[in-house]
């Protein structure tokens, strides 16, 4: 399938493909979970056209294959939905949500809202921790940071001064529209298999307290191998699996010891952000890289299968949310 194919798909062929792709043994009800449930067909009221129902023998209740998913309750036809994540699935960089308004036919903020539905949906619970040769790498994203940037120069000029013991000088903040290379950005950490799955998310700071226990629980520390840039935020991660340290300042590549594959990972990041929507707000920055994770982590199949594998996880992540936390993972628990 390609997109030009599925914008052309009706709504009850993608119900049908949905229903195939979420239920592979048959349709299970999302209020109780059994598996029990047999197929209604009505006339709709609005429009001459069926639509197919299920009903559980168990509750007896009634739903459709958008129950509990992203798509529930959503006025969007099923066709624009499915090309907004052929998309989204399909763009190595990512796509903008004024793209998705501009080519799909919908208002901005339906498109934005789709987006994030669609980014939700690819959140990867449960995932098992990485093993192998692990490479784990920090950055930063925001406003470009300058040289010779006036905060910068101005704590500089401070120890210079403390160090001559000197009288300090008062404290004075940045130009209008200059930032701080690191202060006035957003911390990334990010953690990848030697040629397998990437983790990334935001930190609030680059510290062993915040680091270290993200890595003892997404690294099978008893079967990998860490592989770090010289940061002295790393060096406690020694007790806990072996660790190889690259100096940047000295080389980049000794044999296998490299980031090379983070650092590839990251030139994905940023050009996307920078290129494609040119601001993220930090509230959202997660949501973002877990895109960019959901695709890294399937680069070796077509866009096609990248495509259908979504859809084996839109169940239970009905997102009624703008900036507050999403829902549980079954609303109907």
């Amino acid at each position: 399938m390609d997109f030009i194919e599925i914008l052309q798909w009706s709504e009850e062929k993608c119900r049908e493909y949905l229903a195939a792709q979420r239920w592979p043994d048959g349709a299970r009800c999302p209020k109780c979970g059994e598996g029990d449930a047999y197929t209604l067909t009505r006339k709709s009221a609005t429009k001459n056209a069926v639509r197919s129902l299920y009903k559980c023998r168990v509750c007896r209740k009634q739903f459709t294959a958008t129950v509990g998913t992203i798509f529930e309750d959503s006025h969007i036809p099923l066709n624009k939905w499915f090309a907004a994540i052929y998309l989204m699935c399909a763009s190595k960089k990512g796509v903008s949500a004024h793209q998705i308004h501009r080519m799909l036919g919908v208002t901005y903020k339906s498109a934005w809202f789709m987006a994030h539905r669609v980014r939700e949906a690819m959140r990867e619970n449960g995932a098992s921790p990485l093993v192998g040769i692990i490479e784990a790498d920090e950055t930063y994203i925001g406003g470009r940071g300058r040289r010779g940037h006036p905060v910068a120069k101005w704590e500089r000029e401070q120890i210079e001064r403390e160090a001559r013991g000197e009288t300090l000088l008062r404290k004075r903040g940045p130009k209008a529209g200059q930032r701080h290379p690191r202060l006035d950005k957003a911390a990334v950490f990010g953690m990848i298999e030697r040629g397998g799955r990437v983790r990334s998310q935001h930190v609030p700071e680059v510290n062993v307290r915040t680091l270290r226990p993200i890595m003892i629980n997404n690294i099978d520390v008893k079967n990998s191998r860490l592989i770090t840039d010289g940061h002295r935020v790393y060096e406690m991660i020694k007790h806990e699996m072996p660790h190889d340290v690259i100096d940047h300042s000295l080389e980049y590549v000794r044999g296998d010891v490299h980031t090379q594959g983070i650092e590839n990972f990251w030139s994905l990041v940023k050009r996307g952000i920078i290129g494609t929507w040119h601001h993220v707000g930090v509230p959202y920055l997660d949501q973002y890289l877990r895109e960019f994770d959901y695709r890294f982590n399937r680069r070796k199949i077509s866009d096609a299968e990248r495509f259908a594998a979504l859809f084996a996880q839109v169940s239970g992540k009905r997102v009624t949310w703008y900036c507050q936390t999403p829902q549980p993972e079954n609303p109907y628990a």
